[in-house]
């Protein structure tokens, strides 16, 4: 699962660059609440691609490099902000059900042809749920260090104290396992995730993970479209055993990559890099 630091301002000032670079950001009504997204033209002939954001992030928080790099290659970048991050509202209950239902909603309204989807760690496991409910809206699935697979009870606590922050410190040292090398804003970082990550329904959303919310081996296998696995060697965030998981329960025809050089979120330090993975797959799916 994961991350990224922002604050009520911050998610405003950067709604409002990408306003000026021609996306609009649209107000969308769903049965728990309203989402916001962003709705940017691209000026290639790829698919359209959305892009789902990870814990206590947002699209344009997350992904303002990475759309930079994508723009010109494909027809179309979506960005929802998923219940409860980013602008989108904290609905009465969060949980994984309903993110896959606002993003049926996101689909229902933005997708028109088959779409690439990526997503990166907690939306990970929202994105599978959400190709297994509505197949015909991809034209394929690329996971970056996606969430979702079970943990072990003995392991479980373990991992909600990695996201437990209760002083600088604490932020810095999750900053600092979240980046392959020391990153030169790794105090700002630590000053957004200390203040996301006590915010209290993302609190409730990580006490709650369990046993219900976990994905199970047939959701993997029943995979339809193509499918494509990123995990980064240096991805001190999620213990291995996700990474296993989805490599046994994958259906055969996905790819898995492994680059050394990747953290867990490296269309946070290497956009580039990613862009040209996604784009590769975006070419591969369109030929499909």
């Amino acid at each position: 699962m994961l991350l990224f630091s922002g604050t009520w301002l911050y998610e405003r000032l950067m709604r409002r660059a990408f306003m000026i670079a021609g996306a609009r950001s649209r107000r969308l009504p769903f049965q728990a609440g309203s989402l916001h997204v962003l709705d940017l033209k691209g000026a290639g002939t790829l698919p359209p691609v959305m892009l789902l954001h990870g814990f206590s992030a947002s699209g344009a928080s997350q992904y303002g490099a990475l759309v930079r790099h994508l723009r010109s290659h494909v027809s179309r970048i979506i960005l929802p902000d998923l219940p409860g991050h980013g602008l989108s509202s904290v609905p009465s209950r969060l949980d994984d059900e309903v993110m896959v239902e606002a993003l049926e909603a996101v689909a229902e309204r933005f997708i028109h042809r088959p779409t690439v989807i990526f997503a990166a760690s907690m939306a990970g496991g929202v994105a599978v749920r959400f190709a297994q409910a509505q197949p015909e809206r991809l034209a394929g699935l690329m996971l970056c260090s996606p969430g979702g697979a079970p943990i072990a009870p003995d392991q479980l606590d373990e991992f909600r104290a990695t996201f437990r922050i209760g002083s600088h410190r604490q932020a810095l040292a999750f900053v600092d396992r979240l980046f392959p090398r020391r990153h030169p804003l790794r105090q700002a970082y630590a000053w957004g995730v200390r203040q996301q990550f006590n915010r209290p329904h993302l609190v409730g959303l990580l006490e709650r993970l369990g046993d219900l919310q976990f994905l199970q081996p047939d959701e993997l296998r029943r995979l339809s479209m193509p499918v494509s696995l990123v995990w980064g060697r240096r991805d001190h965030i999620l213990p291995p055993s996700q990474l296993e998981f989805y490599r046994a329960h994958l259906p055969a025809h996905a790819e898995i990559d492994t680059p050394p050089s990747f953290g867990h979120a490296p269309f946070l330090h290497q956009a580039d890099a990613v862009a040209r993975k996604l784009l590769r797959f975006a070419r591969r799916v369109s030929r499909a």
